[in-house]
């Protein structure tokens, strides 16, 4: 695998840009969604002044928190500004991740978190990890709101309005007696088999695991219409390690692979698999890849691209080519595709193969300016 070149997909010092996914489209342009939201340093340093405190500090949650799109023409140039998808009317969305099904229509699955008055901290009750931020950092306090998909037949134009997924089992209500755990937090490639079964993997908290999150699965049989949720796949019952953000391939052979990024294991790459649909599957291995998180593009019958997020110095973006069974991870040669990213918080790399062959992978990442934006890089199979 050789590297082309980097580029800015999307950069705004207004905004905080980050979590993107990416699907090639057949008329030869990308679309690119990712997890926008306010950028307050540059307003905060004009109130700020001598022996004021540390005005630097940004949060992965905002009370205006949307998805955002931009298309890429054929020679990965903007095809029209970005735009905001229509809005969660009552919560604010985060991570982005596409799907092109073979029937053409864009699957998008996404979480969002609900805003409220820090002043009801003692007062709102909420499953443990389920309440994130407060007044001295984010402004308000933020309960997690579920897992939903959207779906547009006409290529990311317009979108249907966010569909939350069903519950997940053995999890607390988010809101007791009202609002069940919606499928959880989606980060992660979702993945369709040859008879139409679209495979979307989620993860959530549990407190009899020390409320660390483990990874599950849902699955749809109409082109994402409706879900049902299948399995617990990467668990761990002792409840030491936390398996979230899971990634998923289907292997020639019909395997399910999971990818989850860790807890407690120091960044390493956990998968596990399923050779019946989801139904069961194997126990988790832990690997020597180290990312944050991870994706998995097909490339042919025999292999695939894991990509992967590095945050541990130099930082940077890293990949392997595997075969497409998954069984020599960690044999497989890494390629540093960068390692020039001055903060740790950067990552979570999508690639797609585009119409003419090349290989898009997009990430986010902070620039020398502490600008947190979409960037690119494009590769081609040596």
């Amino acid at each position: 695998m050789k590297k082309l070149f980097d580029f800015t997909v999307y950069r705004d010092p207004r905004f905080y840009c980050s979590f993107p996914s990416v699907a090639a489209l057949p008329d030869g342009n990308a679309l690119v969604v990712f997890r926008r939201a306010r950028d307050q340093r540059s307003i905060r340093s004009a109130f700020a002044g001598p022996g004021d405190p540390d005005l630097q500090s940004v949060d992965h949650v905002d009370p205006r928190s949307e998805l955002a799109q931009i298309r890429l023409s054929s020679a990965l140039e903007p095809a029209a500004e970005a735009t905001g998808l229509p809005v969660n009317p009552e919560a604010g969305d985060q991570d982005a991740n596409l799907l092109l099904l073979s029937s053409g229509r864009l699957l998008l699955g996404g979480f969002s978190w609900y805003p409220y008055s820090a002043m009801h901290r003692d007062v709102v009750k909420f499953y443990d990890g389920g309440c994130i931020g407060g007044p001295e950092t984010t402004g308000c306090l933020f309960l997690f709101w579920g897992g939903y998909t959207r779906l547009s037949d006409d290529l990311g134009e317009t979108w249907s309005p966010h569909s939350y997924l069903p519950g997940v089992p053995d999890v607390p209500d988010i809101v007791p007696g009202k609002r069940p755990e919606h499928g959880g937090a989606i980060r992660g490639r979702p993945v369709e088999a040859a008879d139409g079964t679209i495979y979307l993997a989620g993860y959530s908290g549990m407190k009899d695991l020390n409320g660390l999150p483990s990874s599950h699965l849902m699955r749809s049989t109409d082109q994402g219409e409706t879900w049902t949720f299948v399995s617990r796949a990467a668990i761990d019952p002792d409840g030491r390690y936390g398996f979230p953000e899971p990634a998923l391939h289907l292997t020639p052979s019909g395997r399910l692979v999971m990818f989850n990024r860790t807890v407690g294991l120091e960044d390493h790459l956990v998968t596990t698999d399923s050779a019946d649909g989801g139904e069961t599957w194997s126990p988790w291995r832990r690997h020597e890849v180290r990312g944050h998180p991870y994706d998995i593009l097909p490339l042919d019958e025999t292999s695939a691209l894991l990509v992967y997020g590095y945050r541990h110095e130099p930082y940077g973006i890293r990949a392997r080519v595997i075969d497409a069974e998954c069984r020599n991870i960690d044999a497989a040669e890494e390629i540093t595709i960068r390692d020039d990213i001055t903060s740790p918080d950067l990552g979570y790399p999508w690639a797609t193969r585009l119409k003419d062959g090349r290989i898009l992978v997009v990430y986010y990442l902070s620039d020398q300016e502490g600008v947190r934006h979409i960037g690119g890089s494009v590769l081609v199979q040596a």
